[in-house]
C-alpha cells in the first residue's frame, strides 16, 4: 500500500472499526473522552497522556519521519472503557509500522471496575482490529509493550497474546515508591548521594517551574543544545513540553550558578498518579560537581508535594540485554539506580499473526 493510499486509510479508520466490530472514536475526535477517561483509570501512567502522546507525535515527525495518532477511546454499552494509544509511523524503507507513540504498541487501559467479561470482550476486538490494521500495511508482526500500571499483575491483553504464541523478551524499569516520607525516600538513596544532594543543594540555585516561562525553557533548550553538539529535535517537539508544564503536565527543574547561569535542567512529565523523567541536560564543564543528584531530589519533592503514588525513572538496562546497550546507556542507567526504590519488569511481546 502506497503512501498516500495508507493515509487515505487512516483519515477514514472508522470504517475499520466497524468491519471489525471495534466499538471506539479516534482521539482526535474525542479528546473531552479522553481526557475525561484518564480519571476514571485505577493508575494513569505518562504514556497514556494526551501531554506525551502529542510530544512523541511530534518528535518522530520531527525526526523525518511521517508519525500519525490514531490513538482510540474504546467503547463499551455506549460509555468510554479504556484508553488506546495508537500510531502510524512511515519509516526510512517506505514501510508502514503501527505502534504507540511512535515505540512499541502499548496495551489498552481500561477504566477500575470495568467488569472482566467486558475487558476480554474488548480486548478481543483490539487485537482482531490490530491484526486487520498490520495486514493492510504488510506487516508479518508486531511488537508490543504493557507498561507498570501499579502493580496489578499482567493484563487479559498479555494472556491473550501469549496464548497466540507470541515470544516475550524481559525488560526493566526503575521506580520510586513515593509513599513514604521524603526522609525515608532520602535515606533509600545509594550512600554517597546523599551527601552529594546535600551539598549540591547549597551549590546551586534551585528552581521549580510550574507555570509558563518561554524565556528560561529556551535556555534550557539552548543549554541542551550545546550538550549535545547538535539539534536533536524538532521546535514543536520544544514547544508542546512547554505547553505541558503550562497546562500542568509536566514541571522543569533548573540550577543556577551563582552568576544565575543555568548549568542543569530536568523536565518531568506527571499524571495524578505517576511522574516520568523526560530529558536533562547538564553543564558537561561541571560533571565533577553534584547536578543530576540535585535535580532528581527537587523533582522527588515536587512529586511528593502533588501526591504522586510513583516515579517512573526510565530503563534499567543489563550487558545482557539484546541488543546489547551502549557504555553511555549503562552509564546512566547505573546513576538512575542509586535512587531507585523498585525494579520492576516490563515486557516486550513479538506477536505473529493467529492462523486462519
Amino acid at each position: 500500500m502506497s503512501s498516500s493510499q495508507f493515509n487515505e486509510r487512516l483519515e477514514n479508520l472508522e470504517s475499520l472499526l466497524v468491519e471489525v466490530g471495534l466499538h471506539a472514536k479516534r482521539r482526535k475526535d474525542a479528546s473531552a473522552d479522553w481526557q475525561q477517561t484518564t480519571y476514571k483509570t485505577a493508575y494513569l501512567p505518562v504514556d497514556y497522556s494526551c501531554a506525551m502522546m502529542n510530544y512523541q507525535i511530534a518528535y518522530w515527525s520531527g525526526n523525518g519521519l511521517a508519525c500519525k495518532d490514531i490513538s482510540l477511546v474504546l467503547m463499551h454499552d455506549n460509555r468510554p472503557c479504556g484508553l488506546w494509544p495508537l500510531s502510524a509511523t512511515l519509516e526510512a524503507d517506505g514501510q508502514w509500522r503501527i505502534g504507540s507513540n511512535g515505540g512499541a504498541v502499548l496495551s489498552p487501559l481500561f477504566v477500575a471496575g470495568l467488569a472482566r467479561k467486558s475487558v476480554k470482550s474488548v480486548t478481543t476486538g483490539c487485537l482482531t482490529f490490530l491484526e486487520a490494521l498490520c495486514a493492510q500495511v504488510g506487516r508479518l508482526g508486531i511488537d508490543t509493550s504493557e507498561p507498570f500500571a501499579g502493580g496489578e499483575g499482567l493484563s487479559e491483553w498479555h494472556d491473550r497474546l501469549m496464548q497466540g504464541g507470541a515470544k516475550v523478551e524481559l525488560r526493566h524499569d526503575l521506580f520510586i515508591d513515593l509513599s513514604g516520607s521524603l526522609a525515608d525516600i532520602k535515606n533509600g538513596f545509594r550512600k554517597s548521594y546523599k551527601a552529594l544532594v546535600t551539598s549540591g543543594s547549597k551549590l546551586w540555585k534551585v528552581q521549580v517551574i510550574t507555570a509558563a516561562d518561554p524565556q528560561q525553557w529556551d535556555e534550557f533548550r539552548l543549554l541542551h543544545r550545546a550538550v549535545s553538539g547538535r539539534v536533536t529535535r524538532s521546535e514543536e517537539s520544544w514547544r508542546l513540553q512547554h505547553e505541558a508544564i503550562t497546562s500542568g503536565d509536566a514541571f522543569f527543574v533548573c540550577l543556577r550558578d551563582d552568576a544565575g547561569r543555568m548549568v542543569g535542567g530536568g523536565l518531568f512529565h506527571v499524571t495524578e498518579h505517576e511522574g516520568l523523567y523526560a530529558v536533562g541536560a547538564y553543564d558537561r564543564s561541571l560533571f565533577d560537581k553534584p547536578l543530576g543528584h540535585v535535580v532528581q531530589y527537587h523533582a522527588i519533592e515536587e512529586m511528593k508535594s502533588r501526591g504522586l503514588r510513583w516515579y517512573k525513572l526510565g530503563a534499567r538496562v543489563y550487558s545482557g540485554d539484546t541488543p546489547s546497550p551502549s557504555d553511555k546507556e549503562i552509564t546512566i542507567s547505573n546513576f538512575k539506580q542509586g535512587f531507585a526504590s523498585h525494579l520492576f519488569p516490563r515486557y516486550g511481546v513479538r506477536n505473529e499473526p493467529r492462523q486462519k
